[in-house]
């Protein structure tokens, strides 16, 4: 079960302004991103097109394709038109998995009911056997639900989910993950439906997360008032018996926060904090995140992790790759996103991590999962918390970090490889295009956003904070050398 971005890479492309096919990857007519007609985005786009200018889209013009789809649902004025658009996207979805089952479901955010209305209308025409999940869950729940299904019906199945996660409250949208799970992980059956019961499904999930032993220590745990809400506290009841509650009411207009969860969380002790969709869950000492490289090396440093090999973020700096290295672990640098790396870790047969705490690729039984999970991963790591946090983290690397956005032109992530190239700084290139600049006090990645045309991002590394604000400065010089950049 692995995420189905809303766009690739291919060739040929469409714009989704004037509905034109080419091969770039933006219309310079339009000055738009344009979308391959292999993924979803740009199979949508031309079924749309064969009903009318795609320009009158609603779904198109609010909403941002990449990774998933995340749609302004404040703009959206033709509620009839938006639905009408949303169920040729299932279609489009539904055309590049092909899978025989198809799960939606969505959490509590604003929007989600249209969303779901759309859902429920394209069903009937669809080509596999569908359920809908009614009433909220997180995330996480999706993918899991989708593997029992795959796994007992020996079925391909897509599983379709309505979260904006972090996004401001004004946006609503929908993740995606599909595939065939053969590997028996589960604590039981769970008859298929073609109408699912949300507190049945949380319950089924509830019982695969609480496998492990109880943590007894103290623990914060910060729900942002969002997904998490509707599962963590039944997982708590078994598994955290001193835990204290932060933001746990149920608000449709979570998320938002810049960035989300915080660098910083407004308690002190030891807990964790949920993004909104409850897919993510960093850990916090003394009110400051730790990023998941230092806990995860400092497990590693104890003897309380059984991993051999660890796919880690391009953000991971280098001071924490070789001190993993150092401890036995083989070591291999993926990319950025989450998408990515759950794709990179299946060919690996690995356990992967990003910084900001998506975390997958873990071991159950003799098979692993490799979509993100945190409200698996809360109570994983901390049946291995055995010794106090302090000294987990005594002895690991320590390391500063920002990003910054900024405007560029077309094209900068080939612009910003020549300019290297004719400073002769050395340099790795990024997969999926941009540079990495890496020596023993820290690294500097410079990329284009892939999600929106003319962003790119700095990010930074610094084992202090006089070498971050050194690297800082430095990317900021190399931007500032490409004609066309603009801070924002």
């Amino acid at each position: 079960m692995l995420s189905i971005p809303a766009d690739t890479s291919g060739s040929p492309r469409i714009c989704p302004v004037c509905s034109c096919e080419l091969d770039e990857h933006v219309c310079k007519k339009d000055k738009v991103k344009t979308f391959s007609l292999e993924g979803v985005a740009g199979k949508f786009i031309k079924l749309r097109s064969d009903i009318g200018p795609v320009s009158k889209s609603e779904l198109i013009q609010f909403s941002k394709f990449g990774y998933d789809i995340r749609t302004d649902m404040s703009s959206i004025t033709n509620k009839r038109g938006f639905v009408t658009d949303l169920g040729l996207y299932f279609q489009a979805l539904e055309a590049v998995t092909e899978p025989k089952i198809t799960v939606f479901s969505r959490d509590h955010r604003n929007g989600g009911d249209l969303i779901q209305e759309a859902f429920e209308k394209f069903a009937p025409s669809s080509k596999s056997e569908t359920a809908v999940v009614f009433g909220p869950i997180s995330t996480t729940v999706s993918p899991y639900i989708g593997s029992i299904f795959s796994f007992q019906e020996k079925r391909s199945v897509l599983a379709v989910h309505s979260t904006a996660s972090h996004n401001p409250p004004n946006y609503n949208g929908l993740k995606a993950k599909a595939g065939e799970f053969k590997h028996n992980m589960f604590p039981g059956k769970f008859e298929f439906s073609n109408q699912l019961s949300s507190e049945e499904v949380i319950d089924h999930y509830v019982s695969w997360c609480t496998r492990f032993r109880p943590y007894e220590g103290e623990l914060n745990a910060d729900l942002n008032n969002g997904a998490g809400v509707t599962v963590f506290p039944k997982i708590a009841k078994y598994m955290f018996p001193r835990v204290k509650y932060f933001n746990d009411q149920l608000l449709p207009d979570f998320g938002g926060l810049k960035p989300e969860p915080s660098w910083f969380s407004g308690w002190t002790g030891f807990g964790l904090a949920f993004d909104g969709d409850a897919d993510r869950a960093p850990f916090y000492l003394k009110s400051k995140m730790i990023f998941f490289s230092q806990f995860f090396s400092g497990m590693v440093k104890e003897g309380l992790v059984n991993e051999k090999k660890v796919l880690v973020d391009q953000r991971t700096p280098p001071t924490i790759i070789e001190f993993l290295k150092e401890h036995g672990l083989r070591v291999k640098e993926g990319m950025i996103g989450n998408t990515n790396q759950a794709v990179l870790s299946q060919k690996n047969n690995s356990f992967w991590f990003e910084e900001n705490w998506h975390t997958g690729g873990y071991l159950v039984g003799d098979g692993r999962f490799h979509w993100d999970d945190a409200l698996f991963a809360v109570p994983y790591w901390l049946e291995k918390l055995t010794v106090p946090i302090e000294k987990v983290l005594e002895g690991v690397p320590n390391f500063e970090y920002t990003e910054e956005r900024f405007k560029v032109p077309v094209g900068f992530n080939q612009k910003i490889l020549r300019r290297l190239e004719k400073l002769e700084v050395e340099y790795s290139e990024l997969p999926g295009g941009g540079a990495r600049i890496a020596d023993e006090i820290g690294h500097i990645l410079l990329r284009e956003s892939n999600t929106e045309v003319g962003i790119a991002k700095i990010f930074v590394t610094g084992v202090d904070k006089s070498a971050l604000k050194n690297k800082l400065e430095a990317g900021r010089k190399l931007v500032s050398s490409i004609e066309g950049h603009d801070f924002n």
